[in-house]
């Protein structure tokens, strides 16, 4: 006898983009759903309550998004610009630019700072504390040896995936070089790569379809729990 698995009906949001969702974020302390769309837009929904609480348009389509606190967030657009957005405020202000589309962003807690990934072939590190402007906001450029793709972030480590399968391990509180140069185990183009919540390794997917789980932990003992 076949068993049927009931599964739990889902909630469709209210008035939702009208174009492919490029990426979406649940609050960390709430319902609060950040999304990005290829129609230009960003939009803050309250999840439970099944409302759009704010909404902001961009001059391109919006690659990536994140969380700054429940109100407020952070944009990596292909108009190139990156932008902070206080939804509680209606405000908006660009930190800064790349020479082409910012195709991810992060906000990293333990730094303070806002880290974007372009496929200008660099990762630039920004103080949203600074006044508006990007003389102000620029921490650093770290050129990088192909176009961003992804990257992620675990307490003061940051991951970045690019082009040509390289892989780069920073540390935020030294940003000079990377800690650890890699090549995807993956035979083909990265897709996107998240740092497990432990803060030991990192999950790397690729347009093949198939996903390597690594480690930092370079010892023999320690790549020798990495598997495909």
């Amino acid at each position: 006898m076949t068993a049927i698995i009931q599964q739990g009906a889902g909630r469709e949001l209210s008035n939702p983009p009208s174009d492919g969702i490029s990426n979406l974020r649940f609050s960390n302390h709430s319902d609060h759903l950040l999304v990005s769309s290829w129609d230009r837009s960003v939009r803050l929904y309250d999840a439970s309550a099944n409302a759009l609480r704010g909404e902001f348009m961009h001059g391109g389509p919006v690659l990536d998004c994140c969380f700054h606190d429940d109100s407020s967030g952070f944009s990596a657009s292909a108009d190139n610009t990156v932008r902070r957005l206080v939804f509680s405020y209606g405000k908006e202000d660009i930190l800064g630019r790349h020479d082409a589309p910012v195709r991810c962003i992060e906000y990293s807690y333990a730094a303070g700072q806002v880290i974007t990934g372009s496929w200008d072939k660099t990762l630039k590190c920004w103080d949203p504390r600074g006044a508006s402007g990007q003389e102000r906001t620029l921490v650093g450029t770290y050129t990088q040896p192909e176009r961003v793709y992804s990257l992620s972030l675990v307490g003061n480590r940051l991951v970045v995936a690019t082009a040509g399968r390289h892989v780069n391990v920073y540390d935020l509180r030294n940003m000079s070089q990377p800690e650890q140069r890699r090549e995807s185990s993956l035979k083909y183009q990265t897709r996107c790569v998240r740092c497990y919540p432990n803060g030991t390794g990192f999950a790397l997917s690729s347009v093949e379809g198939r996903v390597a789980m690594e480690f930092f932990d370079l010892s023999e003992a320690g790549q020798a729990k990495k598997y495909a």
